[in-house]
Order: C-alpha cells, then structure tokens, then sequence
C-alpha cells in the first residue's frame, strides 16, 4: 500500500514525485513506456526557466535523480486495469494498493499496430531515438515516420549511423539526403526470441522484407484515457479537471498533457504535478488528522 502512486514518468509525474516525498509519504511511480516522456525526446529546450538551453533527457535525469534522492520508488511495468472502488491497480506482475492516484501519463507514441510489435519493444524496437539511439551506434536503422513527423528523429540517428533507411507511411517525406520509401504500408517485424531482425512492408505493389538491427517509430503522440475513460470524466480525448487537479473520484487526481487544457508545456507539465501532489498530500492528511 502507497500513500501516493504515480502513473506516467514524463515531468508531471517526476514533479509530483519528488513533491509527494519531500511531505514523507510513501510514493510509487509506474511507467509503461520511457523515463521522461516526450520531454525526454527532445533536443535543446531553450523555454525552460533556469537554463539557457538543456537537452530534454538531461532535464528528466536530474529530476529523476531527485526523486531517487528523497526516495521514490519506480516500477516499469504495463497497467492492465485499475479498480477504482478498490483503489488497486493490475500490472502484468503485481496488484499494487493505493489511498491516492495521480495519473500523469501524458501522451503516448502512436504505434505501427503490426504483429510481433510489444514482443520486440525494448528488445530492437524503440519510440524514443534520444532515449536509446545511442545503444545503435554504427548500426543499421530503420526509422518509420508519416510525412516529416520523425525528422528530428532522422536527423539524430543520422549522427550515430551511416546506414540509415526511411519508410514513410505517407507521401510527405522527399529528403534526398536520406535513402527512403513512401507509402510503405508495415506488416509485421521479424526476428528471433530475443532480438528483431528486420521488418515486413508493402513497399509499392510488392512485399518487401528490410533487415536492420533496430527500427524507431516517430509518428507522432496521441493520448489514451482507455484505462479510466468509464470511471473519470473526460471528453473522449482528455481527462477532465478543476483548476486543482482534482477528478470526480475524490482520491484521483490528473497532471500534465492527458488533462484537458489550455496550455501544454513542460512549465505546465510541472507546475500541474506539483498541484496535484499538494492535492493529493491534503486528502490523505485529512483521512489521518493530527491532534
């Protein structure tokens, strides 16, 4: 049982980690993707109050460390649904009790929905090229993008790879700096028990099958409520909150960009978890009073 657990790991949710410990409660982050978020994907953040430009990722890595230091727990596992009357949550491995939840899941990368996709991610297959790009140095990529989505992408990876390959799920991408096909349509990707070894497309009227050692996906983002669209407020696309973070469940509350609102930036993104955290630390003192 956590007094506090967190479901995301991108800036709203590290913010109200190192919140919620710092006020001495016990707090769990959960997150199904990669440390950070989006924010960890991004390259020369120049808006971020404090720094004249930082990388995204090093942002996230000293939040992160600051949650290590007051002593957030973190666990990387799928969420397979969560019981809102029982105030649990199932995992792929655990059931995990909370008295409080803060859903910071933010935004999600937009998949390719072919076979063997979740059997290969983390094992070739990654949605994050600043996240990992630097485990493919000198090897041969495949980067899936729809029009220009992945060209920050591109353009990283080029700076670890010569041999790089783009599969454009549109017709927008025209670099000629950069070996590509368009309108692909993707089958399924291949591979052994352990690691990918390639991917299958319809390139044209033919199948074709691509080798490589590790394929990104850029695609864009995309919110996804599915796990508490029946239980929370929303408007099909976003969660719905006050101007606290609170939900219609009067121990969950929402931070960062699944939340419906005006402005969505890491400023935000922050500025959200610390309220929810604050929230969230006033409901359970409130179930425990001190005399």
């Amino acid at each position: 049982m956590f007094d506090i657990v967190i479901i995301g790991s991108g800036v709203a949710g590290l913010t109200a980690g190192i919140y919620s410990a710092r006020s001495n409660k016990s707090v769990l982050i959960i997150e199904q993707n990669y440390l950070g978020g989006t924010t960890a994907s991004l390259k020369d953040i120049e808006n971020y109050p404090g720094f004249d430009k930082i990388d995204g990722f090093d942002l996230v890595q000293k939040m992160y460390e600051q949650c290590v230091k007051f002593g957030v727990n973190f666990e990387f596992d799928d969420i397979k649904a969560i019981d809102f009357d029982k105030n649990t949550l199932i995992t792929d491995t655990n059931r995990i009790e909370y008295k409080t939840l803060i859903i910071a899941s933010g935004t999600s990368p937009k998949r390719l929905n072919i076979a063997n996709e979740d059997k290969y991610k983390l094992h070739g297959l990654s949605y994050c090229a600043v996240c990992d790009g630097s485990l493919y140095k000198n090897k041969k990529l495949v980067v899936f993008t729809k029009n220009n989505s992945a060209l920050n992408s591109i353009k990283y990876l080029s700076s670890i790879t010569n041999d790089l390959i783009v599969l454009d799920l549109s017709n927008g991408f025209d670099n000629p700096d950069y070996e590509h096909y368009s309108n692909v349509k993707p089958i399924e990707i291949t591979g052994g028990d352990m690691r990918l070894s390639g991917v299958k497309c319809i390139v044209g009227i033919s199948e074709k099958q691509i080798q490589c050692d590790g394929i990104f996906v850029d695609l864009g983002k995309e919110t996804n409520i599915d796990l508490y669209k029946e239980k929370l407020a929303n408007d099909g696309t976003f969660l719905l909150t006050d101007e606290v973070m609170h939900t219609n469940i009067n121990n969950v509350f929402v931070a960062g960009d699944i939340r419906k609102k005006s402005l969505r930036q890491i400023i935000t993104a922050c500025s959200d978890g610390a309220i929810a955290s604050s929230e969230a630390i006033k409901f359970l003192n409130n179930l425990h009073p001190k005399f």
